[in-house]
């Protein structure tokens, strides 16, 4: 198979959300994504099903600049909230729903996820998590992979500021984020490999493809891969944050980290590639204590707090927002830092009112007050 990279315009951005339906009452996963999706059909971008009933994506269209996905997501977001309201349905963001079992959750009814349920059996049916995908775009395959070895280190400091899935199955897991290791049951997940060049990534795929091993390049769920049909650099690694604000700060971080190295690989800058082992070490951190655990150093001779870690990362990328003009955007970063993750507020929720349910109840509400006070 010749896999082609197609043209797009570069750092243009596309953004997707798995998006919670809640039951109003119980408080649980509620199955009404067919009835929402069918209701929202103006919706210039794109509103899908999930692999469970209980989920949704919603999908922005080609975005130039930060303030016109700012404004796609906040009117879509509303669209969606308004439908789903009159289906006596609630909308909550985060990585996982912290008690609703996965053996309630009922299939989407579409031959790729009937396909999918079979070939990887339970590992399938766990599969109730929840992420955030930024799609960046990138001017050609090889660049696109030059790049992605490069941002492959910052792949756990962008987990680090999104984790949001403490709570599984009713239980406190101990984990900032409990997604990323349900995510990592899939056969073709976790962090993606170094590659050569362009044509060593083509050949995985093609391997991939010609032995069955997957039946379309979407069955790769890597924490960040090339996306040839759209032309981007697609960053996978997040969770779900508890708000749209936060989703716009990640984003605007994620678009002005891919120009800056973009800019170190056009430039020729010579790069020592940090060793797989530190980069999978800082993601378990990232993962296991959220923005409070320190991060091994590219040179693998140090640690650091990973505030700090992302606090350099930030003054890296420093001229590339002034470029961009997104300041505004990556204000909501250093926000995070300064204040608490969606994980540490599902936390601190929970001890202040000793149900998961009102964390639920109180979290979803918050987000629908966020929607409305932008609208105003």
């Amino acid at each position: 198979m010749e896999l082609k990279f197609r043209p797009s315009e570069p750092l243009t951005l596309g953004i997707e959300l798995e998006i919670q339906l809640i039951d109003p009452v119980t408080l649980e996963l509620k199955h009404t994504s067919t009835e929402i999706i069918e209701g929202v059909q103006e919706i210039d971008g794109t509103v899908k099903h999930e692999f469970f009933l209980s989920n949704l994506e919603l999908n922005t269209p080609v975005c130039r600049t930060m303030e016109e996905a700012e404004r796609r997501l906040y009117e879509d977001m509303s669209l969606i909230m308004k439908e789903a309201e009159r289906h006596d349905t609630l909308l909550w963001l985060a990585g996982t729903h912290p008690f609703s079992s996965w053996r309630q959750q009922r299939l989407t009814d579409k031959p790729r996820y009937r396909m999918l349920a079979e070939r990887l059996g339970i590992v399938s049916r766990r599969f109730n998590i929840f992420g955030l995908h930024v799609h960046v775009g990138i001017g050609d395959g090889q660049r696109c992979v030059d790049i992605m070895n490069r941002v492959l280190y910052y792949l756990p400091h962008l987990l680090a500021l999104s984790v949001n899935s403490p709570f599984w199955e009713g239980e406190n897991t101990g984990l900032h984020s409990y997604r990323t290791k349900v995510l990592e049951n899939l056969p073709i997940a976790g962090l993606p490999f170094y590659f050569k060049d362009w044509e060593e990534y083509k050949s995985v795929v093609n391997t991939y493809l010609l032995t069955d091993t997957i039946t379309t390049i979407r069955e790769i769920w890597w924490d960040m891969r090339p996306h040839p049909d759209f032309g981007t650099l697609e960053v996978r690694i997040c969770d779900m944050p508890l708000s749209v604000r936060e989703v716009l700060a990640i984003t605007s971080l994620v678009q002005a980290l891919v120009r800056r190295i973009g800019r170190d690989v056009d430039e020729g800058l010579p790069y020592t590639r940090p060793h797989s082992a530190i980069t999978r070490e800082n993601k378990w951190r990232a993962a296991r204590y959220g923005l409070d655990g320190r991060f091994i150093t590219a040179d693998g001779r140090h640690t650091l707090p990973v505030r700090d870690a992302i606090e350099r990362m930030l003054s890296m990328v420093e001229e590339d927002v002034k470029a961009l003009g997104t300041e505004s955007y990556i204000e909501g970063v250093e926000g995070i830092l300064s204040s608490r993750t969606g994980s540490c507020v599902q936390i601190e929720e929970y001890r202040k009112e000793g149900s998961l349910k009102e964390v639920v109840r109180n979290l979803s509400q918050t987000l629908k007050e966020e929607v409305e006070d932008w609208q105003r």
